[in-house]
């Protein structure tokens, strides 16, 4: 009897069970036996139920693949296959998050990080107070007309004292450092490396025997947006990423990082000592005065700064117009001593939000945008060839557009 009229013959469909294979054969056998039923092909049919109850006990799952029409096979396919893409995906990102703690938990990068996440949090935290506080003490004390401009400030500093306060028992436990205080100081020190066949190239005639530095580019190739509405808009860019490695040596690497200190120890110096009444404008003292001070630094050491890339003609531009956004806004007092005017925070957030944007229209069209996002001084045969193909240093968003290269030109 072929397979598939087994199932026909006790009248079931296929996949059921032994327990109703068993009732059905009962029922059956009882009106069919031969003891029980003269009829001339009682004896037949008898024979044929035992044939198929004999075959389905001892294969339950008989006639499921014939029973399945192609469209369900089909689909039981593409399902089967989409179920291992799944897999092999998560398996991947599985990897891929195991390296990456792996990576960031070795001795150099975890320590550093685990600073700067507490200093972050700090700073949250003082900002979130701050952009309260002042604003309010600024209208009570100084011009009521002034909170109009700053509730936004108020606004953002509710949200993220609430945030906060949601995270409070974890705020600032992040965990330990791995480094000990006199490993630490082994970080400003001169510690040959393993030789190379490759020169440095922050030192003329050097061999790269050192920590080589890391430069990240992109090139935007494609960027989707969606609508959801009025108002209510989103972009996402599909960049391709290129990651050059810079070889140096021992001595490039000692220098730089000295000069970072240089750089952060003059900014927290102006911000604390420096006779002007703005924090804003000792701020912006204070990285003059560190970029002033690293760079003699690094030309008396006869090395080359490593973040020389950074300066473009767009940053330049951009810089130009936050100076002289802040200087119309600013005064001289009595003792040299520069005010700032209470729209300060308008100009600020005008300038976060939305320099970006504006000088994207006015210059985007012109032939020579690419070259705004080129470097002044000339780099590496590599990276000259990737800015050529149109890579930049970073995406020129609002916000990211001032705080990336900020810190790795402190870093």
């Amino acid at each position: 009897m072929p397979q598939t009229l087994h199932h026909k013959v006790l009248g079931l469909s296929p996949g059921a069970t032994k327990k109703q294979i068993k009732s059905a054969y009962r029922k059956l056998a009882f009106k069919y036996h031969p003891d029980r039923n003269n009829s001339a092909g009682a004896v037949r049919k008898f024979q044929e139920l035992t044939e198929a109850y004999d075959y389905l006990i001892d294969h339950p799952e008989a006639g499921l693949n014939d029973a399945k029409s192609y469209e369900e096979q089909l689909a039981g396919e593409v399902y089967k296959k989409e179920r291992e893409k799944m897999k092999q995906r998560a398996s991947a990102q599985r990897e891929k998050k195991r390296q990456q703690e792996e990576y960031f938990n070795r001795p150099e990068w975890h320590d550093p990080i685990l600073l700067l996440k507490y200093a972050g949090n700090g700073i949250a935290l003082l900002f979130a107070v701050s952009a309260v506080v002042f604003p309010v003490l600024l209208a009570i004390f100084g011009d009521p007309q002034s909170l109009a401009g700053t509730s936004i400030f108020i606004v953002m500093g509710i949200v993220l004292l609430v945030y906060i306060y949601q995270k409070r028992k974890l705020w600032f436990r992040l965990g330990q450092l791995n480094t000990s205080p006199g490993e630490m100081l082994n970080f400003f020190r001169l510690v040959p490396g393993k030789p190379s066949k490759d020169r440095c190239c922050y030192c003329r005639s050097t061999m790269a025997d050192g920590k080589a530095y890391r430069i990240e580019l992109l090139k935007t190739v494609d960027i989707e947006v969606r609508t959801y509405g009025t108002l209510n808009h989103s972009a996402k860019y599909k960049n391709r990423v290129k990651r050059v490695v810079v070889p140096r040596s021992a001595r490039a690497v000692y220098y730089h990082r000295l000069a970072s200190l240089i750089k952060f120890l003059s900014i927290l110096a102006f911000l604390f000592f420096f006779p002007v009444e703005s924090i804003l404008w000792r701020f912006i003292a204070g990285l003059l005065f560190g970029g002033i001070i690293s760079s003699l630094f690094l030309k008396l050491g006869r090395v080359r700064s490593k973040v020389s890339y950074l300066l473009t003609p767009g940053l330049i531009v951009k810089v130009v117009i936050w100076m002289v956004s802040l200087s119309l806004i600013s005064s001289l007092g009595p003792g040299f001593d520069i005010q700032i005017s209470s729209f300060v925070y308008l100009v600020v957030a005008g300038l976060l939000f939305l320099l970006d944007m504006i000088f994207d229209l006015a210059v985007g069209f012109l032939p020579f945008y690419r070259r705004m996002f080129k470097p002044v001084f000339k780099q590496r045969a590599i990276l000259d060839s990737l800015y050529n193909d149109g890579y930049q240093n970073y995406q020129e968003l609002p916000v990211y557009s001032i705080i990336y290269p900020l810190v790795r030109w402190l870093f």
